[in-house]
């Protein structure tokens, strides 16, 4: 082999090895120049390629790979080849055919395996396959078995993993969440590969979603972040920008999650191919719920109303869009989904209160909000204690009965646990609680409220709590005070309303339909407490921190 060769070779592996995908590509492709059928260097590309997100390029590479595998005559290297070759198609490109192919290949070749990891890693297989979570369950306990006896990490955290993720599915959400822990803690411990890292962060993303425990996904979105650092900034998540989004989220950066999952629909395929793990639509359109932005998000969840990471987004929408009937008869269907009794049930009925009060079923919403509170005593998380206290103030609240300690206990809860868009949430219901005994304190609270919400970029709740402030005569003149209760968007609005704007013209500038363009200049001259347009336009100028 000529130096220069030797040199790519060392030089590719070694990048592969650190996480420089780019100078890894460069250099194994090179070294190929040289030594076409080693099969390290074609697994080596194919592995570059795919954490730089080619999925097409990966699966070429390491299938030349395993055929290099196969003519050496090293068939537990070919086996774990087909596998992961069977797994991509699936998950990736959602061709079954293929799937099941490469799957049935690798079970050939491990049988001819004598005993080793490779066993543990087709038992792994068939328990992320399965569609039947007490099945998937006994495989992945079978592959974690396999792991801890042949002493490989990567099996067995990835293992673990699967084993939480089916519990989850059971009903054992504790149990499985502190699976999940551990084996996010071996993976971030220095204790695994990349690609072990990626695919149990996935899979807590995945679990994380079913429960509705965004809390725990930043937390460990935050663990990810740092480990990452200690590696120069490897990007470990790139290869899916859902996880990639949750790590924005992570650390509060609302902006950057909505990039991701932007990016991720606009490069999402239209041959076949489906997301990974949680797919983006239905997270963009939470969002974008958030932002007041509704046109927007019901295209987006046009098509994606039946998968199971879409319910919260699907309710969030009806209910911000006034029909909470329609939201009730979502969150009762997907409840009769679920065991009686069962965790899972817990972020259903949360909004399950939300939407009866809406609808004016207030003994509905008492009746979800015992079965909530039932839960939380049953359970040792705080965060769904704190959200049954919310469910309990909110219901009190529309009784006429004591609302005010619960609500206070949801926030100081909420508040401890770093989760500040629901502190913000209870803090606007206690101003409600207190609108009539306390007006001050109630405008005090609404404020607040108001401006939480804005830094968080939920508009449409920043506008109800401006709102309120309002409607209790805190609003005042207009002056900086009344622009500070203008959302982002509005502050937009304004702006374009200042360089004389029509409705349409701002409709198109903001990429907004007419009608959305309407209800925001409305909101901006209820605001600001002026009569028209020009007035409007007048104040933005006077006041040029407005926009």
């Amino acid at each position: 082999m000529p130096d220069g060769e030797g040199d790519a070779r060392s030089a590719g592996l070694e990048a592969l090895a650190s996480g420089d995908w780019a100078r890894a590509r460069h250099a194994l492709t090179a070294a190929l120049e040289g030594e076409s059928d080693a099969p390290e260097l074609l697994d080596g590309l194919g592995r570059a390629l795919w954490w730089s997100g080619d999925a097409d390029g990966a699966i070429v590479w390491r299938e030349r790979a395993y055929a290099a595998y196969r003519r050496r005559g090293d068939t537990r290297r070919a086996a774990r080849l087909a596998l992961w070759i069977s797994r991509e198609y699936s998950t990736a490109l959602g061709n079954a055919a293929a799937a099941n192919g490469w799957l049935a290949r690798a079970q050939r070749l491990v049988s001819g395996c004598g005993p080793g990891p490779e066993r543990g890693w087709l038992e792994l297989a068939r328990a992320e396959r399965s569609i039947d979570p007490v099945d998937s369950l006994a495989h992945a306990e079978a592959a974690l078995e396999h792991g801890i006896r042949f002493e490989d990490p990567d099996l067995e955290l990835c293992a673990l993993a699967e084993v939480g993720f089916s519990e989850i599915s059971l009903g054992r959400v504790e149990e499985g969440l502190t699976r999940l822990d551990e084996a996010m803690a071996g993976a971030t411990g220095h204790e695994a590969a990349f690609e072990t890292v990626a695919s149990v962060s996935c899979t807590l993303v995945m679990a994380c979603e079913l429960t509705a425990d965004a809390d725990r996904t930043r937390h460990w979105m935050r663990v990810v972040d740092a480990f990452m650092r200690t590696h120069g900034d490897v990007p470990l998540l790139d290869f899916c920008r859902t996880c990639c989004a949750d790590a924005f989220a992570a650390v509060g950066d609302l902006a950057g999650a909505e990039r991701e999952l932007t990016a991720s629909l606009r490069e999402h395929p239209r041959d076949g191919r489906r997301s990974r793990c949680v797919h983006p639509a239905p997270r963009l359109a939470r969002i974008r719920v958030l932002q007041g932005r509704l046109e927007e998000a019901r295209r987006l969840m046009t098509g994606h109303e039946d998968l199971p990471e879409a319910t919260q987004a699907a309710v969030e929408l009806r209910l911000a869009l006034g029909v909470p009937r329609a939201a009730c008869a979502i969150l009762d269907r997907r409840l009769g989904e679920i065991a009686p009794g069962s965790p899972l049930s817990a972020p259903i009925l949360a909004q399950l209160v939300q939407a009866r009060l809406a609808a004016g079923d207030v003994e509905g919403a008492h009746e979800a909000s015992e079965a909530l509170a039932a839960l939380a005593g049953r359970s040792s998380s705080e965060r769904l204690t704190a959200s049954a206290d919310l469910a309990s103030g909110r219901v009190a609240l529309a009784q006429g009965r004591e609302a005010i300690e619960a609500l206070r206990r949801a926030i100081e809860r909420f508040t401890r646990l770093r989760l500040p868009l629901e502190a913000a949430r209870a803090r606007l219901e206690l101003a409600r609680a207190l609108s009539g005994p306390a007006r001050e304190v109630a405008i005090d609270l609404a404020v607040s409220a108001a401006a939480q919400l804005e830094d968080l970029g939920a508009d449409r709740e920043a506008d109800e709590a401006a709102a309120l402030v309002r409607d209790l005569g805190g609003r005042g003149r207009p002056g900086p005070r009344a622009h500070g209760l203008l959302s982002r968007r509005e502050r937009e609005v304004l702006g374009l309303l200042a360089e004389g704007l029509s409705n349409a013209e701002i409709a198109s500038r903001l990429v907004i339909s007419p009608r959305t363009a309407e209800h925001h200049v409305a909101r901006v001259l209820g605001k600001l407490g002026v009569r028209s347009r020009s007035e409007a336009a007048a104040y933005a100028v006077r006041h040029p921190a407005a926009t």
